[in-house]
């Protein structure tokens, strides 16, 4: 597992397609652009992955996003680019974990996701102390059509411990940290033992910002295994 987890979180609110819109105090239009740089324990860079918004538009009384991710490596390769959605109901944000499973399987570009649950939701206020729900994802994973895997992911004991300013190229941003346990287990259909695993992920998350600004990946021991930054805001 060649990159880490990328805690990718958006917010938008759509009223025109040719206005920044506002939803949860974040303003956002078709455009928009993001990027987050992704580095190794080391401090030495690993990638990037670009953030590009193509629609936001309405849903019954939510507000969905459209957006379309791409991961490039530190040679500059880069994988196909993949589609996130993400909801706003004006009281929280309802975030796509499937960018995340992307993340984990460095051997996904040639395969299809096929979603089952996928929901993790932040309120529209942080606090000190405030617990969150548990965030799960589950996709079968196919091959021309073929199902090769089914992959599960759940995030728990997500709790917001503290707050501390964080500075990234991007800025400098008051944040809230908020810690999160992470366990998947991986089932090809060709091996009868699942592929399981643990990790615990840190971010740094603003009320008024649409990506978390820093987020650190630790294996089941607490060794950092990675890290991404907020770089460019467009």
């Amino acid at each position: 597992m060649r990159t880490f987890v990328f805690t990718l979180l958006f917010i938008g609110s759509l009223l025109t397609n040719s206005r920044a819109q506002d939803c949860m105090g974040i303003a956002l239009k078709s455009g928009m652009s993001f990027e987050l740089s992704t580095f190794n324990a080391k401090d030495k860079p690993t990638g990037k992955i670009t953030y590009q918004v193509k629609d936001v538009h309405k849903e019954g009384s939510s507000t969905v996003m459209d957006i379309v991710a791409q991961f490039q490596d530190e040679k500059g390769n880069q994988r196909p680019p993949y589609p996130i959605h993400y909801t706003c109901t004006g009281d929280e944000l309802v975030a796509d974990l499937s960018g995340m499973a992307q993340g984990m399987q460095s051997s996904m570009k040639d395969m299809e996701m096929k979603l089952k649950t996928n929901k993790l939701v932040y309120p529209r206020k942080l606090s000190v102390g405030q617990k969150l729900d548990e965030g799960k994802m589950e996709a079968d994973i196919l091959t021309n059509g073929t199902p090769m895997m089914n992959m599960m992911m759940t995030m728990s004991n997500r709790q917001v411990e503290g707050q501390e300013s964080v500075t990234t190229p991007a800025g400098t941003f008051d944040t809230y940290k908020i810690t999160s346990d992470i366990s998947y287990e991986n089932r090809p259909l060709a091996i009868p033992i699942p592929i399981r695993g643990t990790m615990r992920v840190v971010s740094y998350r603003s009320n008024n910002q649409l990506l978390d600004i820093k987020s650190e990946n630790y294996n089941k021991n607490g060794k950092l295994m990675g890290y991404t930054l907020l770089s460019k805001v467009n």
